[in-house]
């Protein structure tokens, strides 16, 4: 496999640098935001809340004993004075007040218990579908913004001592400013002299004759 690379724009580069670390910034963000959410609900829970309707829930078992014991003593003072038993109207709906206001009490606290838990549940769910994203961020982007840093060094170093680029068209370049080789006439064509006949006029049949003998 080739691990050659073509790279046009070191400004590319540069841009693709930035934009990974503003993702890494912005990615962060979200997760520590989304984490102090998770935190500040829990402790929300854990303590105003709880504290809160388990004080209600003491309180209002208070009122409703009070509501009891109220009834109670109507019933054994009008038995008294009357000799037959009361109605006790007011008393039994305060006592039936007290209850309710009780049992809602009760209920909100054991709503509080059980979001505490999902909300603990959610959290740890949560951390760990994020654990990769922040490993990421943490720790793989700025090791790639490390070696893009190192990549573009090297390729500004290698610009800088690379030789100016050469002409385009070096061949037709060449071409153009060689002249072309010099033709040399037919000897038919050339003056003064008769075709058979060497420069001085004689037969080349003659002179051939002649160095045969």
């Amino acid at each position: 496999m080739s691990r050659q690379a073509k790279v046009s724009s070191f400004t590319m580069l540069r841009q693709f640098r930035a934009s990974l670390m503003t993702f890494a910034s912005i990615a962060s963000g979200a997760v520590d935001e989304a984490g102090a959410d998770f935190d500040g609900t829990l402790l929300w829970l854990r303590g105003d809340q709880h504290r809160y309707w388990k004080n209600q829930v003491r309180a209002c078992t208070e009122q409703f004993v009070r509501a009891k014991l109220a009834l109670k003593q109507r019933e054994v003072l009008d038995r008294a004075l009357a000799g037959t038993r009361s109605s006790c109207v007011d008393e039994r709906k305060a006592v039936a007040a007290a209850q309710r206001r009780l049992r809602e009490a009760e209920h909100k606290l054991q709503q509080v218990k059980l979001w505490n838990r999902q909300l603990e549940k959610e959290s740890l769910d949560f951390r760990g579908g994020t654990q990769r994203l922040i490993s990421a961020v943490e720790t793989d982007i700025p090791n790639a913004c490390a070696r893009l840093d190192k990549m573009l060094d090297s390729l500004e170093a290698y610009v800088a001592l690379a030789p100016p680029e050469m002409p385009t068209a070096v061949g037709e370049e060449l071409e153009t400013t060689t002249p072309p080789p010099r033709e040399e006439p037919p000897e038919s064509e050339m003056p003064g002299v008769e075709p058979g006949l060497d420069s001085n006029g004689s037969s080349n049949e003659k002179n051939q004759t002649q160095n045969t003998e």
